[in-house]
């Protein structure tokens, strides 16, 4: 696949990650609307649960590394359902990649 139109399925697997996440969001919002109605209560505002500039970095973080994650791989990729799943793939191993911890290697040991 050539670098460009992997380019693109990355982003796009980048963009699907970030809609579930935002889904998720509204759903939860969602649920703590129906929650206060039925209790009677005020209605939670939806910037509780989503805030415009945090969640549009993270968006735009997203696209990128799917983007680089296509770009770094294009050659690997031959099809288009595969370029997306690496772009959508890509923050998680990431962050995968940024919490695993080392192992130490072993005292040297001496012969005395």
């Amino acid at each position: 696949m050539d670098w460009v139109a992997a380019t693109v399925c990355g982003m796009v697997g980048g963009a699907v990650v970030e809609a579930i996440a935002i889904w998720g969001n509204l759903s939860s919002w969602q649920a703590a609307r129906h929650r206060a109605r039925l209790r009677g209560r005020a209605l939670p505002r939806l910037t509780r649960y989503i805030d415009p500039l945090a969640d549009a970095l993270v968006a735009i973080t997203r696209l990128l590394l799917g983007a680089m994650a296509g770009v770094l791989l294009h050659t690997q990729l031959s099809t288009t359902i595969s370029a997306i799943a690496v772009g959508a793939a890509a923050p998680g191993l990431l962050s995968q990649l940024g919490s695993a911890r080392r192992v130490p290697a072993e005292p040297e040991k001496t012969n005395s």
